[in-house]
């Protein structure tokens, strides 16, 4: 990418860029839900609920100008699915026993605490919202992980950081765990750079690839008549780089009951005391900044988005390489 290509960019979007207002964030009986306009995705509303069939607490709905986009009827952040055919966490029973629950929730807003008990309204930048899970050995009481999801809201996105730290009290093999997944509504078309899918294609055609085949591939994108959504895995932190994953296993699955997936660990082994880190930021928006992959050969995608309270463009070539540019205020 030529930095005369970068600068195009960022002067296209400067006058969008100052046009961004504060959030509104509501509190008050549990509940938790983020409004902001931006320039990229109009109105959006973000609300955040235990949800799932183990009633975690994480972003439940996601609203472009009122219409939901996304939905978490399902797995948004994934579980790990154990060998022996047992799963833990996300939106996974075990025969009907819950298989991860949520022990405590921070929020803040800009730094300030808020309390989910206490209605109020308050207008910031950020929203931090911190949530400690545990997760359990398939069918039993016994913790298999201590899990911290960690979402950062701000424009038009959710920068998500996933920790785990294994204590079951013996060696467990995680069969796949998929950790960023997509509950994307309605989706009609999807476009992995750098993956199989390198032009725009009806999702009824996608499948899976592996990740021998897409060694630069970090993102998908989803579209649908009311907008776009972008899951951008951030290779240089933790896991994110596939270590856990073999070149021949897949490392993306898509339009699986309704569901895409980043695969981060298949067929590997976690000891207790073993950490893992993942690091990934969902966008949504109504157009594209550029889209060189409609038609028959790959090329670069860019859309804007907002990790931490700064506008930034994903700039992403053929290849998959993803470039974080920061647009000035």
């Amino acid at each position: 990418m030529t930095k005369r290509l970068i600068t195009s960019i960022i002067s296209m979007l400067l006058p969008a860029a100052f046009g961004l207002s504060a959030a509104v964030v509501t509190t008050g009986n549990g509940t938790l839900s983020y409004r902001e306009h931006t320039p990229w995705s109009g109105e959006i509303a973000i609300d955040f609920a235990p949800c799932m069939a183990n009633e975690l607490f994480t972003f439940s709905s996601v609203a472009l100008d009122s219409v939901v986009v996304n939905k978490t009827s399902s797995d948004n952040i994934g579980p790990f699915g154990l060998v022996g055919g047992g799963w833990s966490g996300g939106n996974h029973l075990n025969g009907g026993m819950r298989s991860a629950r949520t022990d405590s929730i921070e929020v803040s807003l800009d730094g300030v605490p808020l309390d989910l008990s206490v209605p109020l309204q308050s207008k910031g930048s950020v929203l931090t919202v911190r949530v400690f899970n545990t997760l359990l050995m398939p069918a039993d009481t016994v913790p298999f992980a201590l899990e911290t999801m960690t979402y950062r809201v701000s424009g038009n996105s959710i920068e998500v950081t996933g920790e785990h730290r294994f204590v079951a009290p013996h060696p467990v093999a995680v069969d796949r765990y998929y950790g960023m997944q997509s509950m994307f509504d309605g989706e009609t078309e999807m476009l992995t750079p750098g993956g199989s899918y390198g032009v725009w294609t009806p999702v009824a055609s996608v499948n899976r690839f592996d990740k021998a085949s897409a060694p630069g591939f970090c993102t998908f994108v989803e579209h649908s008549p009311v907008g776009y959504q972008a899951c951008w895995m951030d290779p240089a932190t933790g896991i994110g780089d596939r270590r856990m994953v073999d070149g021949a296993d897949w490392v993306f699955i898509g339009n699986s009951w309704t569901k895409s997936y980043h695969k981060l660990i298949g067929g590997k082994t976690v000891a207790p005391g073993d950490t893992t880190l993942w690091r990934g930021v969902y966008t949504w928006f109504k157009e594209p900044v550029s889209d060189g992959c409609r038609g028959t050969l790959a090329g670069q995608y860019a859309f804007a988005g907002n990790i931490g309270g700064q506008s930034i463009i994903f700039y992403i070539n053929k290849f998959g390489k993803t470039t974080i540019i920061p647009i000035n205020q």
